[in-house]
């Protein structure tokens, strides 16, 4: 297996938990699995392959991230300004509902796998005052993985 982008990361907790990140070459909504008995997240996600809509309306709502990313970073906008108040661009909200109903349309498509994430090489800001980019390593579950 290969290293493949993770394009975004929706939510991060010692490292990306939810998000989009291409598994064989095609975008997918990535969970990683928590366990509850060791109080910690597990290598384990569920993947949710997306369709070429659902993909289109992620790309949209990051950018609308970035943008707004970008301005707290530079200090014209606080944090409590966060898109999904509806302030700073109202599409944000519908563009999250529309996502949200891909992915539990797609749902049924979900596979498990295992992921080794790592951080991406890459040269100066992404955008202003994004520094780090992500990528993992997809492999097939462990047999002691299927009943979680």
């Amino acid at each position: 297996m290969a290293y493949e982008p993770i394009h975004m990361t929706w939510d991060y907790w010692d490292g990306p938990r939810t998000g989009i990140a291409d598994c064989e070459g095609r975008p997918h909504y990535f969970a990683c699995q928590f366990d509850p008995q060791q109080e910690e997240y597990r290598d384990l996600f569920a993947l949710t392959p997306l369709d070429a809509e659902t993909w289109d309306w992620a790309q949209e709502h990051w950018a609308i991230w970035q943008r707004w990313e970008a301005e707290v970073n530079a200090g014209r906008l606080t944090p409590q300004s966060h898109p999904r108040h509806g302030q700073f661009d109202p599409r944000y909200n519908e563009l999250e509902a529309l996502i949200d109903a891909g992915i539990d349309r797609l749902r049924a498509q979900a596979t498990r796998r295992r992921g080794a994430v790592r951080r991406r090489a890459v040269e100066g800001e992404l955008f202003p005052g994004q520094w780090n980019r992500y990528e993992i390593e997809w492999s097939a579950p462990l047999d002691e993985d299927a009943g979680d």
